[in-house]
């Protein structure tokens, strides 16, 4: 544990799970993953012992509170462009421990430059990649 907040990277490095991996591709497209990372946090459990008594905190590992972090921008808002609003909601869809819709027309018709980034990887979510080291069933090609 090396700093107040462990790294962008330090988190990632342990997630596993395809949802969070797209959700990291689509954040690494904009500004708003330095948001995202404003909420990362060291976890510690609570430890006991055999017979059920508090012996400590075990070792610290890295967390993202994004349940928090969604909560605050449904709270307080960003000043964020239209379509960075629209990838957000993208994003809360795949890691919010609630469910949370979104107008799919409205939002992933009007992603501008990230249109075809945005598809590519939930397409390759959709289809069974996890976005890092095994590729989905499909492919998705721009056109020029």
């Amino acid at each position: 544990m090396s700093t107040d907040r462990p790294t962008w990277d330090e988190y990632w490095a342990r997630v596993g799970s395809e949802e969070y991996l797209a959700a990291k591709q689509l954040l690494e497209l904009s500004s708003i993953r330095y948001d995202a990372a404003q909420w990362l946090e060291w976890h510690r459990d609570r430890q006991y012992d055999d017979d059920g008594n508090y012996v400590g905190l075990g070792d610290p590992w890295p967390t993202l509170n994004w349940d928090a972090w969604i909560a605050d921008y449904d709270e307080t808002g960003r000043g964020w462009s239209s379509t960075e609003h629209r990838l957000f909601r993208i994003v809360a869809a795949l890691v919010s421990s609630d469910e949370r819709p979104f107008p799919m027309r409205e939002t992933l018709g009007y992603l501008g430059s990230w249109e075809t980034e945005v598809w590519r990887v939930l397409v390759n979510w959709g289809t069974g990649g996890n976005n890092r080291e095994h590729p989905g069933r499909a492919t998705v090609t721009p056109r020029h």
